[in-house]
């Protein structure tokens, strides 16, 4: 492991510059502040992210907490709005090709891709129990008692892959009584309905709470006919018939692609980006004892609903390197067939449309238009105090999920680029977590982690026909991993604390690889090459040890400072998408060593809270992407691999503020510095041609959020609050920067980015007198802002074109609420 010191000192200036004036403005800003007379403050919030209950100001460590309430009120709806309020993260939809999968990145590491051997950078807790997958993961914020956002690697306490972070969602318990139940309607004919309620089965013993949600919008993307847009015959009509080359197929085919069926009456055909989701939630907690107490919760979402937004932003450039496939395959299969070239006459002038067809009259397959997602969970808890100092806590879990999406990735009729996804995951978790106190100093947790899953993907794919390959894929896995761990917090006097632990993990996988043509012919075997056949075998096994080290000064109520040694490791898997038995490769587990400081803070009797810590983390055995290297066949290879060092460090602040009576401010900041030390093989670009260093992966340099609302008496009338929040985002890139864009994208930067933005939101509250009613107007993307969840740049590697989700234009809309 390379020490920190001499980069640190390397970096002082622009640590000067870009980390402590930053937060120096914060901190000035409390020193500055006035007094007031009035007692209101900021919310306090209790957290468990070192498995007992803590105050958030008294944890030494990055985290981001955030009530239910406090969620509701900033019209947080599900996991991608949680970006909004958490510094140096970008948590949003990975877009169309993947389904409903959750592309979640704290401080440049996450998941930028739903391949089921790939694992999350940031994994998301249901009530401590870990999701395998980020596929299934854009989840509706339903009934949560609090948000926690853990930052910076977590692999003592969170085991794998929570080498970014961790996403912790608590969901409320059963309190005995209550219950509520809210109506929303707003823009292209949303209709959402949520209800909680929440009663005694026997009274002090057995408590019930449940909930549920259903959310329906039409899309804000429209899928348009090209010959109604563009006038008959604008398609070609049918060309004259593929000729007999050789390795081409389809000889003598011609298809006029015609018109769509149109059913509106007007030139839209289908639409994408809607939203058609329902999700429950059951909760029962006993009080079998005054020592026991058995939590067991039922989960269940369901979606049926179109693909996520797709629009294609720009095509090759005709007669450059960039365009020899696409050229070749007009000239050889695309216009004898059809009659038209495919090319930029089908980019539309609307961010919020495109000429999709689902249908493909070469092999005579569908590929619905869907993003259909069904999931459930069950678990169970046990709490066992068996005396003050000793706790025994088991959770056991079961969780499901099965999402099927179809998705056209040419922007146009023509069948050149589609697929069908089903993709299966069945999971099984047992945890034993054991916390004691000792030597009335030492606070120890000792546990025991336990995951077995089973997941598949099957896809039907046609890609450049004729040329590339129409092929089924069939890949499945079965991954095994436990764990056992410790960790203890030692109260070395009153106020300094010495934290350490250490959690040893045993990963095994094996993935089992089919390739099959459309008449059912094996792909893997390459004669000459390789005999493999399919199901080809890919096995991974490691074993990986995690220790954190820290200490911790309490100098006053108010004040508490830190520091601490972190790791984190993600688990290995196969190479994506293997085209033939000579690409059956695994690789390895990458691994993160952090090192951060930081302190928490009150000010003026509870009115002003600022937080804020600096970090510096070394990324090693990097998981990197190269497609630029052919196979022993010459067939191009989509190779993960592990190679390569990188550096991240910067600062994250987080503020909030009280200031007079009624009124509250809340902001973050976050900086963050990537640096490639050490490309090794991997490929990857260190600068761009015009000076530009080269960018990790969804990583914005800057975050920037602020908040604030203020509450108006209306005395007999009730209270009215209007909230505003703003964040803002510097520029990112959504693919690696690797060889495999190809030098024209490396010299380029415009492929695959989306510049700085900022989204804007409001919302005004009406509560009345009594609190049973309240009335919310929000706005979302109060600017009408048009950016991008994520965008996927295919034309460094031939494949032609380049496409994004683009996010949602603005929506107005209200909610009623009645509290019972």
């Amino acid at each position: 492991m390379t020490l920190p010191g001499a980069s640190l000192a390397h970096h002082v200036h622009s640590l000067i510059t870009k980390v402590v004036i930053p937060a120096g403005v914060f901190a000035v800003a409390a020193i500055a502040w006035p007094a007031y007379g009035q007692e209101q403050g900021i919310e306090e919030i209790t957290v468990t992210a070192r498995y007992r209950e803590q105050n958030l100001q008294e944890t030494p460590l990055a985290i981001s907490a955030f009530s239910g309430d406090l969620l509701e009120d900033r019209g947080a709806a599900d996991t991608a709005d949680i970006e909004m309020f958490v510094p140096n993260a970008v948590i949003a939809p990975l877009g169309a090709g993947w389904g409903s999968t959750m592309a979640a990145f704290v401080r440049g590491i996450g998941l930028n891709d739903n391949i089921l051997s790939y694992e999350p950078g940031v994994p998301i807790y249901i009530d401590d129990v870990y999701l395998g997958r980020n596929q299934g993961a854009i989840l509706d914020l339903l009934d949560l008692e609090r948000v926690e956002v853990l930052r910076g690697p977590q692999g003592t306490l969170f085991g794998k892959n929570a080498v970014g972070g961790a996403v912790r969602f608590i969901s409320s318990k059963p309190q005995g009584g209550g219950g509520n139940i809210s109506i929303t309607v707003g823009e292209r004919d949303r209709l959402n309905v949520r209800g909680m309620l929440d009663v005694e089965v026997v009274p002090d013993v057995l408590l019930a709470r449940f909930s549920g949600s259903s959310k329906t919008q039409d899309g804000y993307f429209d899928i348009l006919d090209y010959e109604c847009v563009n006038g008959p015959g604008s398609l070609g009509g049918g060309g004259t018939g593929v000729p007999p080359i050789p390795g081409l197929g389809f000889p003598g085919l011609s298809i006029d692609l015609g018109s769509a069926v149109n059913e509106s009456g007007n030139c839209v055909v289908d639409e994408l980006g809607n939203e058609n989701v329902q999700s429950g939630r059951a909760m029962f907690l006993w009080h079998a004892s005054p020592e026991i107490d058995v939590t067991l919760s039922a989960d269940v979402t369901h979606q049926h609903q179109k693909g996520p937004a797709d629009k294609y932003v720009r095509f090759y450039r005709p007669g450059t390197p960039e365009a020899g496939l696409s050229e070749f395959w007009n000239f050889a299969v695309g216009v004898p067939i059809f009659g038209v070239a495919w090319d930029d006459r089908f980019l539309t002038d609307s961010p919020y449309t495109n000429y999709n067809r689902y249908v493909d009259p070469v092999s005579g397959r569908t590929f619905p238009n869907v993003n259909d997602v069904d999931e459930y969970g069950i678990a169970g808890a046990v709490e066992w105090q068996i005396s003050p100092e000793l706790n025994i806590k088991s959770i056991t879990a079961y969780r499901e999920f099965k999402n099927s999406f179809g998705r056209t990735s040419s922007g146009s009729p023509i069948p050149l680029d589609l697929t069908w996804d089903v993709t299966r995951h069945d999971q099984l978790t047992q945890e034993f977590q054991f916390t004691g106190r000792a030597f009335d100093r030492l606070d120890w947790t000792a546990g025991f982690f336990y995951y077995t899953a089973d997941d598949s993907n099957y896809q039907s794919g046609s890609l450049f026909p004729g040329v590339i390959y129409q092929q089924d894929s069939h890949d499945t896995q079965d991954a095994t991993n436990w764990a056992v761990f410790v960790h203890g917090v030692y109260d070395i006097t009153d106020q300094l604390a010495l934290t350490a632990g250490i959690r040893y993990t045993d990963d095994e996988k094996n993935a089992y690889i089919s390739r099959h043509n459309f008449d059912g012919t094996d792909r893997l075997p390459v004669p000459g090459f390789t005999t493999q056949t399919s199901p080809g075998l890919v096995p991974i096994a490691e074993t990986n040890w995690s220790p954190t080290v820290g200490l911790d000064y309490q100098v006053n109520d108010n004040l508490l400072l830190f520091a601490f040694y972190s790791t984190g490791f993600r688990g290995g898997g196969f190479s994506p998408r293997p085209a033939n038995g000579l690409q059956l490769a695994n690789f390895l587990s990458e691994n993160l060593d952090n090192y951060e400081g930081g302190f928490k803070s009150e000010w003026f009797e509870h009115r002003l809270r600022l937080n804020t810590n600096v970090f510096f983390s070394i990324y090693s055995d990097q998981q990197v992407f190269r497609g630029d290297l052919p196979d022993a066949s010459g067939a191009q290879w989509f190779h993960q691999i592990n190679s390569g060092e990188s550096e991240y460090w910067g600062v994250e602040v987080e503020a909030q503020a009280n200031p007079i009576e009624n009124l509250m401010i809340d902001s973050t900041l976050g900086y963050i510095h990537h640096e490639l030390t050490d490309p090794g093989f991997s490929g990857q670009c260190v600068e761009f041609a015009n000076g530009d260093p080269c960018y990790s992966t969804r990583t914005p340099e800057f975050t920037f959020a602020i908040g604030g609302s203020y509450e108006f008496n209306l005395g007999d009338r009730g209270t009215l609050t209007p909230r505003i929040d703003a964040r803002y985002q510097s520029k990112i890139y959504f693919l690696p920067y690797t060889a495999d864009l190809g030098n024209n994208v490396a010299s380029n930067p415009i492929e695959g980015v989306q510049e700085g933005y900022t989204v804007v939101n409001g919302r005004i509250t009406w509560v009345s007198p009594s609190t049973d009613w309240d009335v919310q107007l929000y706005a979302v993307n109060l600017t009408d802002k048009v950016y991008f969840n994520g965008k996927l740049p295919l034309i460094g590697i031939g494949l032609g074109r380049e496409q994004g989700n683009v996010a949602p234009p603005r929506e107005f809309g209200v909610t009623v609420t009645r509290h019972f």
